[in-house]
């Protein structure tokens, strides 16, 4: 009798100074191999020193060869490559837990290029905002190479959590949480809006995707529709930069 052979866990390259360097900060037990150019082998010691003591591969390599390693030639001249991290589904109770916390929420609504994906992650860090829900969609792009790389070192301090169907979820999280949803459709928003409103609910923005929107099922959910004010002269910003102004303003002035 054949059984059938174990797949081989899936790995990820995580590529560039900023990327490479936050990793072995917060979780250098998942470096599994790393190769680098001689320009950042000059600063990369410490972490072959790391390497070394776990018994793990390192390697100073050619740019030809890097560029072979990475998939990429945006590597930054350093590869780090891990195990892909499983997205967590949301832990029954956890809401309850987050609400208690007031811990702001991030949504993504089949938010489909990884790189807006990662420059989402890299605003969220920025702001403090820890935990990213994504629908298990195949339109939402996933934490990917590519999403490693543009968020810059802020993939290690976020958490990002797969929910099969984002109307579900939003229907019970407005038992806990005031939605807020990014909508040409919606209000101006105001300055200072958040602080002024003073919510009885912590909050939670939600993002759609690039040239849709919020689907109208998770638009229908959200407490409030708010709209980036602008000079008039384009539509909107690209979702990543709309999620800065959105973090700032209910997250960072709060």
């Amino acid at each position: 009798m054949k059984f059938p052979l174990a797949s081989k866990p899936r790995e990820l390259n995580v590529c560039g100074w900023q990327a490479v360097a936050a990793l072995f900060a917060q979780h250098p037990g998942e470096v599994k191999r790393l190769f680098f150019d001689p320009s950042a082998g000059k600063r990369a010691g410490e972490f072959c020193s790391y390497l070394a003591q776990h018994k793990r591969i390192y390697r100073q390599v050619p740019a030809a060869e890097l560029e072979k390693i990475a998939g990429t030639v945006h590597h930054g001249g350093i590869v780090a490559v891990i195990p892909e991290r499983p997205l967590r589904p949301v832990a029954r109770g956890a809401l309850e837990d987050w609400a208690r916390a007031r811990t702001p929420l991030l949504l993504l609504d089949r938010v489909s290029n990884a790189h807006n994906v990662g420059a989402i992650v890299r605003s969220a860090t920025f702001f403090g905002v820890r935990h990213i829900v994504i629908p298990d969609s195949p339109a939402q792009a996933r934490p990917g190479e590519a999403a490693y790389r543009v968020a810059e070192g802020g993939m290690e301090f976020v958490e990002f959590y797969r929910v099969p169907a984002l109307p579900d979820f939003c229907t019970e999280l407005k038992r806990h949480y005031f939605l807020i949803g990014a909508s040409l459709t919606g209000n101006q928003l105001s300055p200072g809006e958040a602080k002024a409103r003073g919510l009885p609910r912590p909050l939670a923005i939600i993002l759609g995707n690039e040239e849709k929107g919020l689907a109208p099922g998770v638009a229908m959910l959200c407490d409030r529709l708010v709209k980036i004010p602008g000079a008039g002269t384009v539509e909107s910003l690209n979702v990543s930069a709309a999620a800065a102004v959105l973090c700032w303003e209910f997250f960072g002035r709060c």
